[in-house]
Order: structure tokens, then C-alpha cells, then sequence
């Protein structure tokens, strides 16, 4: 699985059918720009939703590792951004994902510090 940095929406539903039902709308012609999509996804999943999220339009934030749903975080973790993606069942029922955002990774150093920033400075020891 590849390590990335992600903002994920869903929308968990309680059947496949519905979820495919949904899933289907979203990746209809209309919704070509992701600004729409972004848009009527937040609008689904404030009405379907049976998340907390909803209140969010389905918004989880940064996708953190080791989530709730395992599932959920493989398969979102494999997906580019702006495709809708799903169903994928998981305890809490069947989930339609986003990918909304991706920030880049980098490595900052032993926790998140300079190395050079330790020391006296050049040419110490």
C-alpha cells in the first residue's frame, strides 16, 4: 500500500444497492468538474450518510493510518484524487470514497527537525 497524505469524504450506507445506487448519480456527465462533484458529493452524504461525518459533508480529513475502517483506508490509499470510488464494506456498512486532496510528503528529519540544526554549528563536532 502506498504511503500518501490524503483528505478523504465518504458516505456509509447500509446496503451495497444503495451504495451503488449513489455511486452510479456521482459518476454521471454532470459531474465532470470536481467542484460539482466535490459539491453534490457533500450534498449526498449530509442526506444519506449514516456517519457522524455527515455534518461534514462526509468529510474525514487526512486519512490517518491504523483507521477504524481498514478497508476504507486500503482502497483510499490507492485511489486518485477526484475519482469517486466504492462500495467498500467495512463493519460499518458500504462506503462511496473521495479523494479531495493530497499533500506532499517529505522527510523533515529525525523527528521533523533540521539535522544541521543541531550542534554548535559547521565544523563542530
Amino acid at each position: 500500500m502506498p504511503l500518501r497524505s490524503i483528505r478523504v469524504s465518504h458516505i456509509v450506507l447500509s446496503t451495497e444497492e444503495l451504495a451503488k445506487v449513489l455511486l452510479d448519480h456521482l459518476k454521471d456527465d454532470e459531474y465532470k468538474a470536481k467542484d460539482m462533484l466535490f459539491k453534490m458529493f457533500a450534498k449526498l452524504a449530509k442526506k444519506y450518510s449514516a456517519c457522524a461525518s455527515r455534518n461534514k459533508g462526509g468529510d474525514l480529513g487526512l486519512l490517518e493510518f491504523n483507521t477504524a475502517a481498514p478497508e476504507l483506508e486500503k482502497a483510499a490509499m490507492e485511489a486518485p484524487v477526484g475519482e469517486v470510488r466504492g462500495p467498500v464494506k467495512s463493519k460499518f456498512g458500504y462506503h462511496i470514497f473521495i479523494v479531495t486532496e493530497e499533500e506532499e510528503m517529505k522527510d523533515l528529519g529525525i523527528d521533523g527537525l533540521n539535522v544541521s540544526s543541531f550542534g554548535a554549528g559547521d565544523g563542530t563536532l
